[in-house]
């Protein structure tokens, strides 16, 4: 990676951003062998000539952090705070293909995006760069101006040199430092050096937020902009042959409809002319699945459960003799069924296409959607398409998808203006992109200390990859076109590939000598996609409820069978110590009880331990929540709280309220009125304590909410003495 010092007029030429002062870049890209593009270097850190600076990232907000994570990055290198900042967007750019993504697919996947948990991991110590380049010409351009030798401090936005009484803001220096050369290996700071990194620093955006500064997808408001908004296929894998739109033709300010094969997109003169034009149509379709349900979809999981699948991740030890010879092999089956995103900011992009070029403007998680879309339908080349990111009110993947940034460009085209496409929260709930649903079979031969000494998994569940590998053809990774195995449906699962590790990592899972793990992928005729922790949801809820059932089964405490199996890991061990200590696990009293989780996922240690109770009519209360999270190096400790306190209450949610269900060819849940979220009232305390560690980070957005499932479930027996296997926890299994 080379940074360099951008001209006024490459910066004049390709930036959203406000000109003035130093600017920096990346001359190329980050990750490996990307294609060159013809479009001109964005800027990725201003100084103003009033001192401020403005930084352009790669990844988005949407409510995890990043913008103020990265952000310090910067601003620890110039030993100065958050305070600094006047503005941070998102810039689209070929230099800004993920780094991890890239190294983890051999260079196959090369996409700006942001998911994985791995935006700070993968681009934390760049920024770091940039911040360390910047303070260089900063302070090289002070010696020039003051004509001294001995290097000056900066701090809080000042340049000073305490002998000699000198002191400037930076901006100040700012354009002497862009004619400067730029220093080739500036030096960064390392963790023992940090000041800022490791504190709880203030959230950037939440000030923006608040003052209702913040841009999100439906904020974005051009000359000569129209409406609209979408109505699906009604039965799932339907295709739409008759459209009747007479009675749209009465409502003032209608426009027109563009019926396509499975959508409609319906145009007026504002969102909500747009959708009571769209209530009006009579749609009628054919063909599709109009009598499926629940029951077909678990048929068919059990169906494809007796096939063999494909090898996912690598075999350890000689798992296949084991069982032939032990004496003693507990097996068990799981099962998750579908959640919905349910993102509080609806579905809603704009764009507008010309003869000459297209812009979009949205809350987009993959940046170069819109620019894979908009060649396709504008037939425009790359460098003609710009690409603005808002802000997203929450993502969970689900704008990572590409079905929302079709309409607005193709109505744009059609009726020659910029359009705005919104999504009815129905429209999204019945017609998004679901978590897969997943039968887990798992069986485990046990030793005569009834101790784990082979461990066999079963996956099977749709894969959450395939519609972008059919997409994306031989720009996606293999691991779908050669045999199906899907890396993304096995996250959480020993023995599999990290994304933020980039090995097999099995330094602090469970020790079982001999591990193979079977993937068989289980088409159903509905989307399924990213959803916050995607496989590591079920094969978390498999695993640890199947730790659980092994520790009851040999008389062992559920903790202390962990600490058994984790014995070579003073880091795991510690976190089984710290929630043992703040959970009081070792309290026993009537109406206390509890169930234990614990996971290495993401690279990042974490120990839940769920306290419920049971009321009169045995529903489930959960009281609290404690939790033990070691990630490494941590950047912002107020962020992992919010991450983790927030990846909480989502897999609560998913684990007792919240399902996406199936009847007569539509999905049932249409809005949160029978779409059920944790409220208030009746969310648990959470306690979470993190542990002040020197490792790698690893990542931290969607590590909290696999965890939570079992860690109910395991207290479900606690109280019932009655195996949940299921998620969500139907009143029902209690009975």
């Amino acid at each position: 990676m080379k940074i360099v010092a951008l001209n006024r007029r490459d910066f004049l030429k390709s930036s959203a951003l406000v000109t003035g002062g130093l600017i920096l870049g990346f001359e190329n890209s980050i990750s490996a062998n990307v294609g060159k593009s013809p479009i001109s270097l964005s800027p990725f850190l201003q100084i103003t000539r009033e001192g401020k600076i403005r930084l352009g990232v790669p990844v988005v907000e949407m409510g995890q952090g990043i913008y103020t994570a990265l952000a310090m990055s910067v601003l620890e290198e110039l030993n100065s705070d958050v305070n600094l900042i006047e503005e941070i967007q998102t810039i689209h750019h070929p230099s800004f293909k993920h780094p991890l993504v890239a190294k983890f697919t051999n260079d196959v996947l090369q996409m700006q995006i942001t998911g994985g948990s791995a935006s700070l991991k993968g681009w934390s110590k760049h920024f770091q760069r940039i911040g360390a380049t910047c303070r260089e010409m900063l302070l090289n351009a002070a010696k020039n101006y003051w004509k001294i030798d001995s290097d000056p401090i900066v701090k809080d936005g000042l340049v000073y040199h305490p002998e000699k009484n000198h002191v400037e803001h930076f901006g100040f220096f700012a354009r002497n430092a862009q004619k400067l050369s730029v220093p080739k290996e500036p030096i960064i700071k390392l963790p023992h050096q940090f000041s800022l990194i490791g504190t709880s620093a203030r959230r950037w955006d939440t000030e923006k937020k608040i003052l209702g500064k913040a841009i999100f997808g439906a904020d974005i408001k051009l000359d000569k902009l129209i409406y609209g908004t979408v109505i699906n296929s009604p039965i799932i894998g339907s295709k739409i042959n008759i459209v009747d739109d007479s009675k749209a033709k009465e409502i003032p300010g209608f426009i027109g409809i563009i019926p396509l094969e499975r959508q409609v997109i319906v145009v007026a003169e504002s969102t909500w002319t747009a959708m009571q034009a769209a209530k009006s149509l009579f749609i009628s379709s054919q063909a599709g699945y109009p009598d499926y349900s629940d029951i077909d979809i678990i048929n068919k999981l059990n169906l494809d459960s007796v096939n063999e699948g494909v090898l996912a991740g690598q075999i350890k030890g000689e798992p296949e003799q084991i069982f032939r010879d032990s004496n003693t092999i507990i097996e068990r089956s799981y099962y998750v069924g579908m959640q919905a995103q349910a993102s509080m900011e609806p579905l809603t992009a704009t764009a507008n296409v010309t003869k000459e070029s297209c812009e979009f403007w949205g809350p987009v998680q993959i940046q170069d959607n819109p620019v894979f879309v908009a060649m396709q339908i504008a037939e425009l080349p790359a460098e003609k398409i710009k690409v603005h990111t808002t802000f997203l009110g929450g993502g969970f993947g689900r704008k990572t998808e590409a079905d929302f940034i079709i309409p607005p460009i193709l109505a744009s085209k059609i009726f020659g203006k910029p359009v705005q496409i919104t999504w009815s929260r129905e429209e999204d709930m019945q017609g998004g992109y679901y978590l897969p649903p997943c039968l887990e079979k798992i069986k485990v031969a046990l030793d005569d200390k009834n101790l784990p000494l082979s461990l066999y998994a079963k996956v099977v569940s749709p894969s959450p990859s395939l519609h972008y590998a059919k997409a994306m053809g031989k720009f996606f990774p293999h691991w779908i076109s050669e045999d199906g195995y899907d890396w993304v449906a096995l996250e959480g699962m020993p023995q599999q590939p990290s994304l933020l590790t980039n090995e097999v990592n099995s330094e602090n899972k469970y020790s079982i000598p001999n591990i193979k793990i079977n993937y068989v992928p289980s088409e159903i005729p509905i989307q399924c996609g990213a959803w916050r922790g995607i496989g590591a949801n079920a094969n978390l809820f498999a695993l640890e409820s199947m730790i659980d059932e092994i520790a009851h089964y040999g008389g062992n405490d559920p903790i202390n069978l962990r600490k058994i199996l984790l014995k070579h890991s003073p880091r795991a061990i510690n976190v089984l110590k710290e929630i043992e200590e703040l959970s009081n696990w070792s309290e026993k009293r009537e109406g206390r009880y509890l169930g234990f989780a614990y996971s290495d996922y993401l690279h990042t240690l974490q120990a839940q331990v769920a306290e419920i109770f049971l009321d009169s009519r045995n529903n489930i209360k959960v009281k609290k929540i404690y939790c033990v999270v070691d990630c490494g190096i941590t950047h912002n400790p107020r962020i992992v709280h919010q991450q983790i306190e927030g990846g909480i209450i989502f897999g609560t949610t998913a684990a007792l309220m919240s399902e996406i269900n199936v009847k007569n060819g539509k999905i049932v849940q249409s809005n949160f009125d029978n779409y059920k979220m944790l409220r208030l009232k009746n969310t648990p305390k959470i306690s979470i304590r993190t542990i002040d560690s020197n490792e790698s980070p690893g990542g931290i957005g969607e590590a909290g909410t696999p965890l939570v499932g079992p860690a109910i479930a395991n207290a479900v027996f606690a109280a019932t003495g009655k195996r949940v296997r299921r998620l969500p926890i139907r009143k029902e299994d209690l009975a």
